[in-house]
């Protein structure tokens, strides 16, 4: 399994973090790895309360994290570094997100109180729906 990651936000912890979980992620999973390499667009996450921002560079079997929020991201997440675990552990069933469980209501009443944003939420639902599979730990 090849994921050919390159991180080139060397100076933000977070993209380490990132990285490893991804990592992590697709390569104990075949069905997370098949998701992956369907993967193209570029996807950011925001977090203003600790001054970090990392954009995902996603290719099709590849992916380039970079500092900062990438003015041409189809999908920003923007939330305090206490809520963005919570988007981990949103379970997968039957190939898709699964809301209906402790976890995903969890992030639902984040998503409408306004403590997670999400730009591209209904204009990029592929690439989002795609993010959530790879980065949740489930």
């Amino acid at each position: 399994m090849n994921l050919n990651i390159t991180n080139q936000a060397q100076d933000v912890p977070f993209s380490f973090m990132v990285q490893d979980l991804l990592t992590g992620n697709i390569e104990k999973s075949q069905a997370k790895y098949e998701t992956y390499k369907k993967m193209n667009g570029i996807a950011a996450i925001d977090l203003p309360d600790i001054e970090t921002a990392i954009s995902l560079h996603f290719k099709k079997g590849s992916l380039v994290i970079d500092p900062g929020v990438n003015p041409d991201a189809a999908v920003v997440i923007k939330t305090s570094s206490e809520n963005v675990m919570d988007l981990n552990a949103i379970n997968i069933r039957w190939g898709l997100p699964y809301y209906f469980d402790e976890a995903g209501k969890k992030v639902l009443g984040l998503i409408f109180s306004g403590k997670i944003k999400i730009k591209g939420l209904l204009t990029h639902p592929i690439l989002l729906t795609r993010l959530t599979i790879i980065m949740s730990v489930m």
